[in-house]
């Protein structure tokens, strides 16, 4: 019976949470870079059978920072701020992604083309 009166204050703690850990755009981006910033890292020279992608792989690899510049540019991200989450429609370079934060951690998923 005690445990059905402590409930709704365990629901309204973690919702205060929620609200008060929200990730906004800083965070948003800061994770994008990290992941623009790996893929980089860990992908080799050459694996990519396109001349070109290999020359932008190689410049990407020598200035990490202006490549994820050029790329952030290039993307059309949308925020909506809910109450307890925020959710990021990414778009660009032929591909669409839904990412969600919450608690300070973001969670991304890409889209089917075109949806």
């Amino acid at each position: 019976m005690r445990l059905i009166l402590w409930l709704p204050a365990l629901a309204g703690i973690a919702a205060g949470a929620a609200w008060l850990t929200r990730p906004g755009s800083e965070a948003f981006d800061a994770h994008l870079r990290a992941g623009i910033e790996h893929r980089i890292a860990t992908t080799d020279i050459g694996s990519e059978g396109d001349p070109v992608a290999t020359i932008a792989l190689v410049g990407c690899k020598l200035r990490p920072s202006d490549c994820f510049n050029l790329l952030r540019q290039s993307l059309d991200v949308t925020i909506e701020d809910r109450a307890l989450y925020t959710r990021f429609h990414v778009k660009g370079l032929n591909h669409t992604a839904s990412c969600t934060g919450a608690f300070t951690r973001i969670w991304c998923r890409e889209d089917p083309l075109g949806s």
